[in-house]
């Protein structure tokens, strides 16, 4: 229970921690006094009990041994009562009562005395008593002044135990109100506070007038920097993210973390929007500027989405104004990143139709809307068809056949490339299984659909379940899965060599160290992408790009394949650079199932023929 500022103690518990400060403080002002009390008179009372006795044993020998000890032995008596005697009064009486001799050792003083007393015999009978007498005035001194240590103690322990607990509680609550509204990596507000602070903004700006600027802010190749070096430095880069920003922007303006590496401000009392695009320009350039981490420099952009209201906000903007400006960072990394762009209202319905897409992704996951298509692969070496590539294709109640790259983007994005992948790639096994022997299946591997943890394993599990042959799949993945270059990538890559899975680059030569990954990894296929087959009949830089390649896979020992062939020129051009297998239009389109069986029916017709 929290008080009326957050990190404070509610009244109740204060209540509670004083009642119980002043109970422990009660008990120790009584309990020592006492304690100390019973102690000294229980030591006391025994003192007095043993005199008693060893003063009544002394006289009792004396009578023993002399006739007529109360008449003649009172001299003696005195000496027998002061054997270890120290303070306090000592008495023979007889058995009526009578004083017969009394020894005092101090003066009597006003106060409580303890008194105890022992029979003294002469041969076995009782002829009178001894009485020993002391006086409690040292004692109750003592538990006077114990009392008044005590209570002292008592005070101290009521304001430490009052106001410790307390402070120790506010600090945590402190603590845990301040983790409750700021990142714990950086220190900055997080989305709670986030909103407060926007809320807030808005309320003065319908009060004084003014504009609100919301600025969403998201790194740009972070994931790359947090793969390649580690989620150390990952950490580390945000918090120098963090320290940057807060250097750039205004002591006034609420810096904060979103979550992941995305970050957002609220920019108030300016001009706008001249003043949140100023701002925009100064945080890309900022954040471009490369990083030290522990030695390994990284560089890193920005992407920015900016919404505003003016003084006619109201409560309801809060949500509207970062739903705009998420639609407006998404429009800036669409555009090619490393800028900044303003919501409009256009985008809602980009934004709308996005949503929908999902959601229609996610429908026809459950419908079984997806099936699959297949192209050719031909080999030029030895004039047969090798296999054939799983090309998805989604079947839309309203859009009709929607290809791949429409839809696989958003699918990464989204995390559903897991499931849809798993589907392709259990159902291209299954019907690989069903064609002639020999014959191979290539599917492709998203960057996204590699990293996940289990990957191999599902790929076992599609093998088993289907039955087909491990050397009949061939799985095609493109640089992006390599770019981050992780000990875990060439791991995931050994585990599928040694399932008996072939392995090809796709699209070789267009990223960025393609020949850098064939030193990490070797190969069973490269890929040459369309864009250069599309070349060659011009000559120039494709055509010696083409044979550069072909030349490399030849002197490695690895397959090379030529996609988007379209015409026999191509083809023919290809035959002469060397180039193993093909395919294209030129060889066949994608078709479906039943489709590809019948292709392959007919092609091992040619090929008995020939």
């Amino acid at each position: 229970m929290t008080g009326d500022r957050p990190g404070m103690p509610g009244p109740r518990l204060v209540r509670f921690v004083t009642g119980l400060a002043a109970a422990i403080s009660i008990a120790i002002a009584l309990t020592l006094p006492a304690v100390h009390f019973w102690s000294a008179w229980h030591r006391e009372f025994a003192t007095v009990n043993a005199e008693a006795t060893l003063a009544a044993a002394e006289v009792s020998a004396l009578a023993s041994r002399t006739p007529g000890l109360w008449e003649y032995q009172e001299h003696r008596l005195q000496g027998l009562l002061s054997i270890g005697a120290e303070k306090g009064r000592r008495r023979v009486l007889t058995m009526d009562g009578v004083v017969v001799t009394e020894l005092v050792l101090q003066r009597r003083q006003p106060g409580p005395e303890i008194t105890a007393s022992a029979p003294v015999l002469d041969a076995g009978r009782q002829v009178g008593r001894v009485e020993v007498t002391h006086p409690l005035r040292e004692t109750l001194l003592e538990t006077a002044q114990v009392g008044a240590l005590a209570l002292l103690l008592a005070v101290v322990a009521f304001v430490g135990l009052r106001l410790l607990p307390l402070r120790l509680l506010q600090r945590s609550l402190s603590r845990a109100a301040h983790l409750a509204t700021h990142d714990a990596l950086t220190g900055l507000p997080n989305r709670l506070l986030f909103r407060d602070r926007l809320g807030q903004a808005l309320s003065r700006a319908r009060r004084e007038g003014g504009a609100v600027a919301v600025l969403y802010l998201d790194l740009d190749q972070f994931k790359e920097i947090n793969d390649s070096l580690g989620h150390a430095a990952g950490d580390r880069l945000l918090q120098v993210v963090a320290a940057r920003l807060a250097a750039t922007v205004r002591e006034t303006d609420t810096l904060a973390r979103l979550g992941g590496d995305e970050f957002a401000i609220i920019q108030s009392g300016t001009r706008q929007p001249g003043d949140a695009e100023a701002l925009a320009q100064r945080l890309i350039e900022e954040l471009s500027i490369p990083y030290d981490l522990d030695g390994h420099q990284a560089v890193i952009g920005a992407s920015v989405g900016i919404a505003m209201r003016g003084g006619d906000a109201t409560a309801s903007d809060v949500n509207a104004l970062q739903q705009e400006a998420d639609v407006a960072l998404y429009r800036s990394k669409g555009e090619g990143r490393g800028t900044y762009r303003f919501f409009e209202a256009a985008m809602h319905a980009r934004l709308r139709e996005r949503k929908a897409m999902q959601a229609d992704l996610r429908a026809a996951l459950r419908t079984g809307a997806f099936t699959l298509q297949y192209q050719p692969q031909f080999s030029l070496a030895g004039d047969c068809v090798v296999g054939a590539e799983a090309l998805i294709r989604w079947h839309h109640a309203v859009r009709g056949i929607i290809l791949p790259e429409a839809f696989i983007p958003l699918t990464e994005e989204t995390g559903l490339i897991i499931p849809i992948g798993d589907w392709v790639l259990r159902e291209a096994c299954r019907q690989a299984a069903t064609w002639p022997p020999g014959l191979r299946v290539a599917v492709n591997v998203s960057p996204v659909q590699f990293r996940e943890a289990a990957f191999v394993e599902r790929v076992q599990q599609a093998l088993l379940a289907s039955g087909l042959e491990p050397g009949r799949l061939e799985l095609e993945v493109t640089e992006g899965i390599l770019l981050t270059d992780t000990d875990e990538t060439l791991v995931t890559l050994g585990r599928l060599r040694t399932l008996g899975v072939s392995l090809a680059m796709d699209d070789f030569g267009t990223g960025y160290s393609s020949l850098g990954y064939l030193l990490k990894f070797r190969f069973d296929k490269i890929k040459i992408d369309r864009s250069f087959v599309h070349e060659l009949a011009k000559g120039g830089d494709a055509a010696a790009i083409v044979s550069a390649v072909v030349a490399l896979c030849h002197s490695l020992g690895i397959r090379s394949n030529a996609e988007g062939v379209e015409d026999a020129l191509e083809e023919a051009l290809l035959r002469e650079q060397g180039c193993e297998e093909i395919q294209g239009y030129h060889i066949g389109r994608p078709m479906p199932a039943d489709q590809i069986d019948a292709f392959f029916a007919r092609r091992a017709a040619v090929e008995t023929r020939s």
